[in-house]
């Protein structure tokens, strides 16, 4: 009975397909309505497949929940198999899928990546990313190192969680990157949240580049690969002697030695001090080397052991254009002709402008068509100024350094255009600061000149090990045999 009704399900199902793949009544049935042999075993092979899986698959069955539950076999595992080996393999795979489907899941560690999007406020993030009533208390632990307000759209905040007593995530930690040295990091103690900064390593290296000057120093040393706070730092060391509006030509060079500070994955953190540079103006070379001397006091010396500074810096402006000289002109404003007892240099505003000499703030605010002035009184009978400032930032009677920031190039007072209007004033009368013969600085002597010129021939080797051209050091010895 049972083979008779398997072939008639059989035989059913032969002809449904036979009707939906569109076959002829032959091509599964013989003349005496049978199901041709060739079908007949590979339906038998299927019905028993699709039932012992679709039996496996149905989560309600005795035989998913108890072992020894009897499992009746249907007419299908007779005809393909003895029932004791159907019944084993179909109680074994429930068994198994049974225990995946019931067993618990073991919560892990985990973490994940939150962007701020505009809008979004902290404590609304945190609260949505599960930290839930312990929220105040993180943020407080943050603010210690970074204000939530400061927190800017695209920022990704890193979420760490655990799992608690209870199975539960459970927040634990999170970082946020203040820059690519520090990151701010909250994390879960006994008692509350704790905050601090986590800071990459840095290391000192020396670096030595070289280049020749094409269309602009800052272009060509970006092209040779030297950063532009270095070339910034070379021309203010370079400003008590040359004019880099007049000076430079093409063909003319700069090379420098300098440090960086980066991380072990060459983020430069910051770049250090310039330790030698060398301009090479129509073929005459200006070495200068960087030397602390005896009472702490840091400068840059020629090889003779002379510093370049002078009493007055030739230009106290970096990068700027000398619009105007000084002498007889037509008053741009006025309209007639008048004495322009300065040298005026156009620069954007909010460009910094230096002192040209150390001394003290004689006069620091508004002054007639100057707009905002600073006067500076260098010795008894030397004096500079400064006019057309945006802003001044040094004050009445403060002390100031060569090369320390005064004010901010500006258009105030009776001006056309944003520039610094420059004046030289020796014994109370204007002076051309372009032709006023002002000393140079100081000469190192004894212990100290000995000690400058071991500090230099290291230095020197240094940089000829690291830029590896044989035609600097060829002039490295030739230089220092004609010292020596």
């Amino acid at each position: 009975m049972q083979v008779k009704k398997l072939n008639n399900q059989l035989r059913k199902m032969a002809s449904n397909i036979g009707l939906l793949c569109r076959m002829r009544h032959r091509h599964f049935f013989t003349k005496d309505n049978n199901i041709r042999l060739r079908y007949l075993s590979s339906f038998s092979i299927f019905v028993v497949a699709a039932f012992t899986t679709f039996g496996a698959l149905i989560p309600h069955s005795q035989a998913y929940y108890t072992k020894t539950a009897a499992i009746e076999p249907s007419a299908g595992y007779v005809q393909s198999a003895e029932p004791g080996a159907v019944i084993q393999e179909e109680r074994t795979a429930s068994l198994s899928l049974s225990s995946l489907m019931t067993a618990p899941s073991i919560p892990h560690p985990s973490s994940r990546i939150v962007t701020i999007e505009p809008g979004d406020a902290l404590s609304v993030v945190l609260e949505r990313e599960g930290v839930g009533d312990e929220t105040s208390e993180t943020i407080k632990a943050l603010s210690e190192y970074l204000d939530p307000r400061d927190l800017r759209a695209g920022q990704k905040i890193h979420l760490t969680y655990e799992p608690n007593s209870q199975g539960m995530q459970q927040f634990q930690a999170l970082k946020i990157s203040l820059d690519p040295l520090r990151t701010v990091v909250v994390e879960r103690e006994k008692e509350g949240f704790s905050s601090n900064i986590d800071e990459k390593e840095v290391k000192r290296i020396v670096h030595a580049k070289k280049a020749i000057i094409q269309n602009s120093l800052y272009g060509s040393a970006a092209k040779a690969g030297i950063p532009e706070a270095i070339v910034a730092d070379a021309m203010r060391i370079y400003a008590w002697s040359i004019d880099f509006q007049r000076d430079i030509r093409k063909g003319d060079a700069i090379e420098v030695m300098y440090e960086t500070f980066e991380t072990k994955k060459g983020y430069v953190a910051k770049t250090g001090n310039v330790l030698y540079a060398n301009l090479t103006l129509s073929g005459k070379s200006i070495p200068l080397y960087r030397f602390e001397m005896a009472d702490g006091r840091i400068d840059y010396f020629q090889p003779t052991g002379r510093s370049i500074k002078r009493t007055l810096m030739k230009t106290p402006i970096d990068g700027a254009r000398m619009s105007s000289g000084y002498g007889m002109r037509r008053h741009p404003v006025l309209g007639y002709n008048k004495m322009h007892k300065g040298v005026d240099f156009a620069a954007p505003t909010g460009t910094p402008i230096y002192a040209a000499g150390d001394g003290i703030i004689e006069k620091a605010g508004w002054f007639s068509s100057y707009g905002k002035y600073v006067r500076i009184r260098h010795n008894s009978e030397l004096k500079t100024a400064y006019a057309h400032m945006s802003r001044i930032k040094v004050k009445n009677g403060a002390r100031v350094k060569q090369g320390e920031v005064i004010g901010y190039v500006g258009t105030t007072g009776r001006s056309t255009g944003a520039h610094l209007h420059y004046e030289v004033l020796l014994r109370g009368k204007h002076t051309n600061p372009r032709s006023i013969n002002l000393p140079t600085g100081e000469k190192l002597t004894g212990a100290q000149l000995t000690k400058f010129k071991s500090s230099m021939n290291e230095m020197s080797r240094q940089f000829v090990s690291l830029l590896d051209d044989t035609k600097v050091a060829q002039r490295f010895r030739r230089d220092s045999k004609a010292l020596n």
